[in-house]
């Protein structure tokens, strides 16, 4: 019996080793990893550090305004849907081929989180979003004396 995995890069298994090769590079390049890895959504980093959590996100080519940032039962979401306008009167399209742009990244927020203090910013093709932890408070030392 042979295990095998699933390769994205080469993913008939044939006797025949140059025509998988000619397979691979023939096929559009979405069909390559199908609904393995969305295409459409971009990449995140999070950052922690003492005053909280920072999120970043890399949108390019999208306005401020096309985002929706919420938070819902400790739960941020991060959205984006965005339809291509028509072209303005007297434009005509040589080669059009996108019309539409969604996404959404949900992320569970961790307890210390102040939800009602997040604050997001889109600056260069980033979003980044502020998540600043909950004050805690600071127990004071105290000496007690034994009777």
């Amino acid at each position: 019996m042979t295990l095998v995995k699933f390769n994205p890069f080469f993913p008939a298994v044939s006797k025949d080793l140059d025509q998988a090769v000619t397979d691979f590079f023939n096929r559009p390049i979405g069909s390559v990893f199908k609904d393995e890895i969305p295409f459409n959504t971009p990449a995140v980093n999070i950052h922690e550090s003492d005053k909280g959590y920072a999120v970043s996100l890399a949108a390019p080519g999208l306005e401020k305004d096309d985002f929706v940032v919420d938070v819902e039962n400790g739960i941020l979401n991060i959205s984006v849907e965005k339809e291509q306008k028509e072209l303005p009167e007297g434009v005509k399209a040589t080669r059009k081929e996108f019309s539409y742009y969604k996404f959404k990244h949900s992320f569970t927020l961790p307890e210390d989180v102040d939800s009602s203090k997040i604050k997001a910013e889109y600056q260069n093709g980033v979003l980044n979003i502020d998540l600043p932890r909950k004050a805690t408070k600071v127990l004071k030392a105290k000496k007690i004396q034994v009777k």
